[in-house]
C-alpha cells in the first residue's frame, strides 16, 4: 500500500528514502520477491510517481485506505501479504511472520512488532461484506522501523548502517 501523503514526515516520497543507498520501497520489493511473492503496489494521486516500477503490477486506488485495501485484495489471490510502503524490516522478521501465520487458523494474521501494530498483514480470505477473524502475531525485533517521522528515518539509517 503506497498511497499516503506522508504528512507526518512532510514527504510523500518517504518510501524512496535511502537506507544504505537503496530506497525503502526497493528493499521491500526485494524482500517480497526473495520470499516468492508477486508484487502489486496500490498507488493514489499522491503517489503517481510510483506508477512505473519495473516488475510490479500497479493498482490505482482512490486514497481511502479501507476501500483501496478491499479493492486491491479483490485483484489478488489469497493468501495475500499486505505491507505499507514505508516500513523497514529484516528478511528474518518477514520470514518469521510468514511461518507463524501459517500456523494460526484465522482469516487475517496481523503483525505486531515490539507491541506496536506494524501495518503488515496476511489475508487468508478476502474482506467481502462480512467480518473476518484476525489474530495478532507478536514478534520482538529491533530491525523494524515505520517511517512516520524524521526521527524514525534517522534511527533506521543508524541501525542498518551497522
Amino acid at each position: 500500500m503506497a498511497g499516503g501523503r506522508g504528512s507526518r514526515m512532510g514527504n510523500n516520497k518517504k518510501m524512496l528514502l535511502n537506507i544504505n543507498g537503496v530506497p525503502v520501497l526497493y528493499r521491500i520489493i526485494a524482500s517480497l520477491r526473495g520470499a516468492g511473492f508477486k508484487v502489486n503496489i496500490c498507488i493514489t494521486k499522491n503517489t503517481e510517481f510510483l506508477s512505473d516500477i519495473e516488475g510490479t503490477n500497479i493498482i490505482t486506488g482512490t486514497g481511502n485506505y479501507a476501500d483501496d485495501l478491499k479493492y486491491s485484495l479483490g485483484l489478488c489471490s489469497v493468501p495475500a501479504l499486505v505491507l505499507p510502503a514505508d516500513v523497514i524490516f529484516s528478511r528474518n522478521l518477514l520470514k518469521s511472520f510468514i511461518e507463524l501465520s501459517d500456523k494460526v487458523r484465522t482469516d487475517i494474521a496481523t503483525l505486531k512488532v515490539n507491541s506496536e501494530l506494524s501495518g503488515i498483514s496476511i489475508f487468508f480470505r478476502r474482506p467481502e461484506d462480512k467480518e473476518l477473524s484476525y489474530t495478532n502475531i507478536e514478534i520482538e525485533d529491533k530491525s523494524f522501523f515505520n517511517l512516520n517521522y524524521q526521527d524514525d528515518y534517522i534511527r533506521a539509517r543508524q541501525y542498518f548502517k551497522q
